[in-house]
Order: C-alpha cells, then sequence, then structure tokens
C-alpha cells in the first residue's frame, strides 16, 4: 500500500509542479497518498493472486536487503495433504 500512496502522491505532486506552475502542498500530497494507498488495498482486496505476484516483482527489484529477506519468506509454499488421515 505505501508504493501505491508513493506512486499517486508523485503523480499528483508532479501535475501540481508543471500543469499549475506552484508547490503541492502537504495537505495534498497526504490526500494523494492515503488515495492510492487505499487504492491498492481494494486491489489486493478484488484480485489477490495478480496482486502478490505484481508486489513479489516490484520487491525483487528494490536492492535492500531487507525485502530481500522479506521475499524469500513469502516464498515459502506448505505441502496440502487431501484425502484420509491415517493415524
Amino acid at each position: 500500500m505505501i508504493i501505491g500512496g508513493v506512486v499517486i502522491s508523485a503523480i499528483g505532486a508532479a501535475s501540481t509542479k508543471f500543469v499549475e506552475q506552484k508547490a503541492p502542498t502537504t495537505k495534498t500530497l497526504g490526500r494523494d497518498f492515503i488515495i492510492g494507498a487505499v487504492m491498492v488495498a481494494m486491489i489486493i482486496q478484488l484480485l489477490p493472486e495478480s496482486s502478490s505476484s505484481l508486489i513479489q516483482f516490484l520487491l525483487g527489484l528494490a536492492p535492500l536487503t531487507l525485502f530481500k529477506s522479506v521475499q524469500q519468506v513469502v516464498e515459502v509454499e506448505e505441502e496440502v495433504k487431501v484425502g484420509v488421515p491415517r493415524f
């Protein structure tokens, strides 16, 4: 959600700077950040498989080792066993 907030805030700041020829205010940047974060949260709820693979791809692009360790934890899959349980 942070990525969505930052992207929408950056687009809003750029449009304010270049179209209206004035500096963006903190209120506008905060509003755009909240709108972007909420939009990403809704997309994650509507398309969970697609958004999780996109998030993993974006985290893979980040050069930080913190994100790399989080990505490795996410990739661990558990095996689902079906059928009659054996006691």
